[in-house]
């Protein structure tokens, strides 16, 4: 039966359709029954009712919260409710079921077969079908995708594969979140949004394979065969992997609750948004909020995707909104750590200009998605 699976996987058309059915099962597991009655049970209940009544209800008898420290602990953005609600009833268990789906097809020899077929269209891009793995793994963590493209056959398709995974490619924290979204969003906003970042990706990636001096090496990986994977092995994977990006982000999240706690105790929040009004508002045709989002972001995207999962269901925005506010942050600029081994790997010159280019890029897509999108749906 594994033998006979093999052989229809390697053609690109029954290889193509089992692919998009692995695709779908992915999105019916995480974006809607993990970012749903989970998370519902997770954040909602567990987390954001039992954790934070109890924390503030033991804090309040003690504490005055107009004050700066309890605002800084147990404040809107506090290091002991905002910080662990969204890092344990959000994102742990939305992190962990990606995770728990990649080792999965990394234990069972489909990912593999996932890059064989890609590799036909990766060609164009100036990557062979290897370069399909470091661009999924950004998917779990761009920062470690970025240490994983070293992997590759030249130093031309490492510095594109690690160019693509800064621009266009979410990281786990923020995938996850999108799908969340995707079962809010209606059909055609979510299709705007895949169309635009995949029309983003296909055009950076030709241009990069058209100006990148070198030639491409087109390697075709060696499919491993397919195997049953171990349980408690990709069960402990994932468990480890959802634990170094605890390890990983609590440090900047704790920062991140701290700097916004700060500037909303200060007032310098009203400053920013002045600032930054002539973008969000003017440009983006967005509330105040999300200027708090792309603070977040430039710190650690999961801090932005976990502000904006709030926002959306808050009903803080509008789906249009939704809908440019998931392209600016999916196109945003890599965060601190990512930068840092971009620096590294890379070399200043090209760290620097993929920051400062996606920046420009991100709210320029953006500002065209928000005309299309009022030019489309408005009255």
């Amino acid at each position: 039966m594994e033998k006979q699976f093999e052989r229809i996987i390697i053609k690109p058309f029954w290889g193509g359709l089992i692919v998009l059915l692995l695709l779908l099962c992915i999105y019916l597991f995480i974006g809607k029954f993990v970012a749903g009655p989970v998370v519902d049970f997770t954040q909602g209940t567990l987390m954001g009712t039992w954790y934070y009544n109890l924390v503030v209800g033991y804090s309040s008898a003690f504490m005055d919260r107009d004050n700066f420290l309890p605002s800084l602990l147990i404040g809107e953005y506090g290091l002991f409710t905002m910080v662990p609600v969204y890092l344990l009833g959000l994102l742990l268990p939305l992190v962990f079921s990606f995770y728990l789906v990649l080792y999965l097809l990394r234990d069972s020899g489909l990912l593999r077969y996932i890059s064989r077929s890609a590799h036909s269209l990766f060609r164009h891009l100036g990557l062979s079908g290897e370069g399909v793995i470091p661009l999924l793994l950004g998917f779990g963590c761009v920062t470690a995708a970025l240490i994983s493209v070293n992997s590759l056959a030249s130093e031309r398709e490492r510095l594109i594969a690690s160019i693509l995974l800064c621009l266009a490619v979410p990281c786990s924290a923020q995938f996850a979140i999108i799908l969340a979204v995707s079962s809010i969003l209606p059909f055609a906003y979510m299709f705007i949004y895949l169309a635009a970042i995949l029309i983003v990706f296909i055009i950076i990636g030709i241009l990069l394979n058209k100006l990148v001096p070198g030639k491409p090496s087109y390697r075709i990986p060696q499919p491993a065969p397919l195997t049953q994977p171990a349980f408690f092995s990709t069960i402990t994977g994932a468990i480890r992997a959802s634990r170094v990006f605890l390890v990983d982000a609590a440090p900047t999240f704790a920062l991140g609750g701290f700097l916004m706690a700060t500037l909303n105790y200060t007032g310098g929040f009203r400053k920013i948004h002045q600032w930054c009004s002539p973008i969000t508002s003017g440009l983006l045709e967005l509330p105040d909020r999300a200027t708090d989002l792309f603070l977040l972001a430039i710190i650690k995207k999961d801090l932005g995707a976990a502000e904006l999962y709030a926002a959306v269901t808050q009903n803080s925005f509008s789906d249009a909104q939704i809908t440019v506010v998931l392209v600016v942050m999916t196109l945003f600029v890599p965060c601190f750590a990512s930068l840092m081994v971009l620096f590294k790997d890379r070399g200043p010159i090209v760290a620097l200009s993929t920051w400062i280019g996606s920046f420009f890029l991100s709210f320029g897509i953006g500002a065209v998605i928000s005309r299309l999108l009022r030019l489309l749906f408005s009255p």
